[in-house]
């Protein structure tokens, strides 16, 4: 990073219980340069911080209890209605800011952020996202029945959430994870894009500082290794842990037992495109779409490609569309060893006699068939495609790592989704829409709330026998008095403990 004078300087706070505290001459700060010459400052988190966070959580975590669904979706929607209109400051600072310190095209964001906004604004993704995963819309507000049980859901207090700046709607989707669950969240904001995840918590407090949304909501910053990470995990109830696989694993070793951990860390998603079912061109646009955006950061993000059928036309088709996609979102990672690592990649492939398509923001690499290859792969909109004699070839290049397979035509869904699955895959969906998860998708293989809640059963009386256990026919026999260890008893279970050895 840049250690030069800045050419702007950006004033970011961290909040605490929905409380914003900007940089001051009196307070220690983190900076964070860029390349691009701008400069972040933003308070340091301290200890007193974070004992107000812990003094007041409680009183917040009620009143956030207390809140219905209901009434979460209706200040989700007016702070919604805000974001998409651009009047919250929050989203005036993200869209002026967030595509120059990550790099992506302002399009590609704003795509993010309008996506985000749809969810906010529309009530009903709220409710079907909860009833997709806890079975009923209402399991915040009242006690559901569940055979012998009434159950409810409970937040577990104070959600870490750890979050990385590759993929700007995580973070957005992870804190609204975090309000739908009723927990206190407390962010970490990454330095790829602190500015993403400030600008919506930003946009909530604005709507009302003292709804018990925005007082759940805490923001802040640290480097690696600062001792105030510590403190934190300490005093948290459930982290939510975006990373690669040394951060996740490192974090994991340092968060005490009973906490649970929504972990997602990185995984790697593939296409499988049957070009004698289907059209080449539409293919090949549909492809270059999950290939392309945010560069091959996002775990969904699509690095191989299985194709049957005839390739030299599709490959016509991709280099086109690959042209076509970078004229409107061009690839501008200045990231020195990322361009550097594509550019060894594609030297090795032709020096080991594969076939390279090349254009100035992509790259395709035909590996034989039945072959993985032995090539790192190196992201940055590079296209590893297989041509393969059969479909269900595809299953021994899947792995435990494997998150999502996009498909085209469609019905090849229904007929290796049971192999692919068992190989490892954990999402299918059609050709040219990994980027959108729908209502009821599983996140990695789970459903991302289960570790931010408590799910609290109430067993029903003793006297209700329900419709698994046989019930007496004589009514005054089964409520007789039997005796059992030193005292008697009346109760309907009498004969559990076995009638002739207890009964007087």
């Amino acid at each position: 990073m840049a250690t030069s004078e800045p050419r702007e300087v950006i004033d970011i706070p961290i909040i605490i219980n929905g409380r914003c505290k900007y940089p001051s001459a009196s307070d220690p700060l983190h900076q964070i340069d860029y390349e691009n010459g701008l400069r972040v400052r933003i308070p340091a988190m301290r200890e007193s911080d974070l004992e107000v966070l812990k003094e007041e959580r409680p009183g917040i975590t009620a009143a956030l209890s207390s809140v219905s669904t209901d009434e979460i979706t209706q200040f989700l929607n007016e702070a919604g209605d805000q974001w998409m209109a651009r009047r919250s400051e929050g989203r005036r600072i993200a869209d002026k800011y967030a595509h120059q310190i990550t790099g992506f095209p302002p399009e590609m964001l704003t795509a993010d952020y309008e996506t985000i906004g749809h969810f906010m604004v529309n009530r009903y993704h709220a409710y079907d996202q909860i009833a997709a995963e806890f079975g009923h819309e209402r399991i915040f507000d009242e006690w559901i029945p569940n055979q012998m049980c009434y159950v409810r859901a409970f937040p577990r207090g104070l959600l870490l959430h750890y979050l990385v700046g590759n993929l700007p709607l995580a973070g957005m989707y992870s804190i609204l994870r975090g309000i739908m669950s009723r927990n206190c969240s407390l962010a970490k904001l990454p330095s790829r894009d602190p500015v993403t995840v400030f600008g919506l918590a930003k946009a909530m407090i604005d709507v009302d500082p003292e709804h018990p949304v925005s007082r759940s909501l805490s923001i802040a910053y640290w480097p690696h290794g600062a001792r105030i990470e510590d403190e934190c995990l300490r005093s948290i109830d459930s982290a939510c842990i975006w990373g690669g696989a040394a951060a996740v694993e490192a974090l994991k070793r340092r968060i005490p037992a009973n906490v649970p951990v929504a972990e997602y860390g990185p995984k790697w998603s593939a296409s499988v495109i049957d070009l004698t079912r289907c059209d080449p061109e539409e293919a090949a646009y549909r492809l270059v779409e999950d290939v392309s955006f945010y560069d091959q950061e996002a775990c969904f993000s699509t690095q191989r490609a299985f194709v049957l059928g005839p390739v030299e036309e599709f490959r016509s088709h991709l280099r086109r569309y690959f042209d076509h996609f970078a004229k409107r979102f061009p690839l501008i990672s200045g990231n020195r060893d990322a361009l550097a690592h594509r550019s060894a990649t594609l030297l090795q492939a032709r020096y080991s006699g594969l076939e390279v398509d090349q254009g100035e923001h992509w790259a395709v690499v035909v590996i034989n068939d039945g072959e993985a290859g032995s090539l790192p792969h190196p992201l940055t909109r590079t296209l590893f495609l297989h041509p393969v004699t059969s479909l269900s070839a595809v299953r021994s290049y899947l792995d435990q790592h494997t998150q999502t397979i996009s498909l085209l035509p469609w019905d090849i869904a229904s007929e290796h989704r049971d192999e692919w699955a068992l190989a490892g895959a954990n999402r299918l969906v059609e050709l040219g829409w990994s980027r959108l998860p729908r209502a009821g998708f599983t996140h990695d293989g789970t459903h991302g709330m289960h570790p931010l809640v408590r799910l609290v059963s109430q067993e029903r009386p003793r006297n209700d026998f329900g419709k698994y256990y046989l019930r007496p026919g004589n009514r005054k026999d089964w409520q007789r008095p039997y005796f059992l260890g030193d005292r008697w008893w009346s109760d309907p279970w009498w004969f559990l403990a076995g009638r002739d050895a207890v009964t007087g």
